[in-house]
């Protein structure tokens, strides 16, 4: 997981998983993955993999932007854009009866 400077990006080998067994999920302040494939034959009998990882959202990420993308060679990047602060802009001081404060 990193912080840079224009996007909040996760990074997860799931090398093990295929396209179909993976999801990711957002909501309640949270990024979701999980992954799980039923038993599969290997050199020693039988092997089933899962897990569930939740990453809490950092203040300012856009939930509603998070895309990710699975490479080929298995590593899945989980990437969610910062919000846009917008212009900077003044923002008046009310008193706390709800008249502007008085210019001295």
């Amino acid at each position: 997981m990193r912080l840079e400077k224009d996007r909040y990006v996760i990074y997860l080998d799931v090398k093990h998983f295929s396209p179909e067994e993976l999801s990711v999920s957002v909501g309640d302040g949270f990024i979701t993955i999980h992954a799980k494939h039923v038993d599969r034959r290997d050199d020693h009998g039988f092997v089933s993999r899962e897990f569930l990882r939740k990453y809490s959202l950092p203040s300012g990420v856009l939930g509603s932007e998070v895309t990710s993308t699975l490479s080929s060679d298995g590593m899945l990047t989980v990437t969610a854009p910062w919000a846009n602060p917008g212009p900077e802009r003044s923002i008046p001081v009310t008193c706390n009866d709800g008249t502007p404060k008085k210019k001295t």
